[in-house]
């Protein structure tokens, strides 16, 4: 086996939305020779694409049925780590880190977690099983070497549960999550929008909405149908609404449910998984997100990226990313506030493009994932070398 290389575990529970783009745009800069890649994952139709997003490395997929997910996790990389020879394991999500300390008690392979989440009272409960689990995950996640959170948000929220962890071990990191600048700015094709358009049917006048989030709570859809159900009531503005919905998750059903219940479903176009969201962002005129929260917000950096206007809450994470932007900013849970932002962008629609447009270059400056995989490299070089590992 050839050991110039460093050989890396990354441990994956949920290999969707911000964890996927996570590996797809930081792992891209960091050096293929320097690092070979072995992926512990449970089998999914979007990470699926994790090998394709890759592919620059040498790359070993490991993937689990997600019957038992958890179990068999912990079994598959104990059995990884027995016949390995790992350099470092990168545990992805809260849940993923914790699985990995338990499956690494007995190796101590070196272990970075990386929080793509907040954490939040409703996990837990008040009752002394709800307290004796948030003590337990605690010890769990105090068992990596370093817990890095990927905005200053999230690191505050987990300080919060855990404040004890500021004790020093593990080491605390913020690195701040970042976007494939040079893959966002190679495309530029101004027909995206007048494409998707006319693929989608819109009628010219249209003013076409994006949500692009998997259908669960946290994302806030309920929310943005309640402002919909708000604007379709005013005369001026109504007849002038389209939401396209990108993504897919487990509410879509009851998403779809309630916007049948209140009449809205002439307003809304349903839309799957699309790997790729740049010709999206391009073609529709806003990107809405009414998120309940965030650890940091991908999607609206993105957006800032092609020039396409944001209406974003102001909950945790995402709040970080659109601070010092020309994004509309809506308050939290409030389907008024978000109908309003709505209304204001269908007045002021060329005003508002033209202020995106000229924060390009600063979205450039400030997004780019190559400053997010330099100090990871760096992160990777310090916990081995802290560690006794080359």
């Amino acid at each position: 086996m050839n050991r110039t290389k460093r050989d890396l575990l990354i441990v994956i529970r949920h290999p969707v939305g911000g964890i996927r783009t996570y590996l797809k745009y930081t792992y891209k800069y960091l050096d293929p020779g320097k690092y070979r890649l072995t992926v512990l994952t449970v089998r999914n139709p979007e990470g699926s694409h994790i090998q394709t997003d890759l592919d620059g490395f040498e790359i070993r997929m490991v993937e689990i049925e997600n019957r038992h997910a958890e179990l068999n996790m912990v079994l598959a990389m104990a059995r990884l780590l027995s016949k390995g020879n790992f350099d470092l394991i990168h545990s992805q999500g809260f849940t993923a880190g914790a699985l990995t300390a338990l499956a690494n008690a007995f190796f101590r392979v070196p272990h970075i977690l990386t929080s793509h989440d907040v954490l939040r009272e409703d996990q837990f409960g008040k009752t002394v099983f709800g307290q004796l689990k948030r003590r337990l995950f605690g010890q769990l996640l105090g068992r990596a070497d370093v817990i890095q959170s990927v905005s200053h948000d999230a690191a505050a929220n987990l300080l919060e549960y855990y404040p004890r962890l500021l004790d020093g071990k593990p080491l605390l990191r913020v690195i701040l999550n970042g976007i494939d600048v040079a893959a966002f700015a190679s495309e530029t094709d101004q027909t995206a929008s007048g494409e998707l358009r006319r693929d989608l049917g819109i009628a010219e006048g249209t003013v076409l909405f994006g949500f692009l989030g998997r259908f669960m709570p946290q994302k806030g859809f309920e929310y943005l149908v309640d402002a919909v159900d708000m604007v379709s009531k005013d005369d001026k503005y109504g007849n002038r609404v389209k939401i396209l919905a990108v993504n897919d998750g487990a509410y879509v059903r009851e998403y779809k449910a309630l916007i049948d219940s209140k009449k809205l479903t002439s307003y809304f176009l349903f839309h799957g998984f699309v790997p790729d969201v740049r010709r999206i962002l391009r073609g529709i005129d806003a990107l809405v997100m009414p998120s309940l929260w965030e650890a940091y917000g991908l999607i609206a950096a993105e957006a800032l990226l092609v020039g396409c206007p944001v209406i974003a809450s102001d909950c945790i994470g995402l709040r970080e990313v659109t601070r010092d932007t020309p994004a509309l900013t809506v308050r939290l849970k409030d389907a008024k506030s978000l109908a309003d932002a709505m209304r204001r962008y269908m007045d002021n629609t060329e005003m508002i493009r033209r202020e995106t447009e000229m924060y390009l270059p600063t979205a450039m400056e400030r997004y780019d994932s190559r400053k997010t995989a330099a100090q990871l490299d760096a992160l990777f070089d310090e916990t081995m070398q802290g560690t006794g590992r080359r």
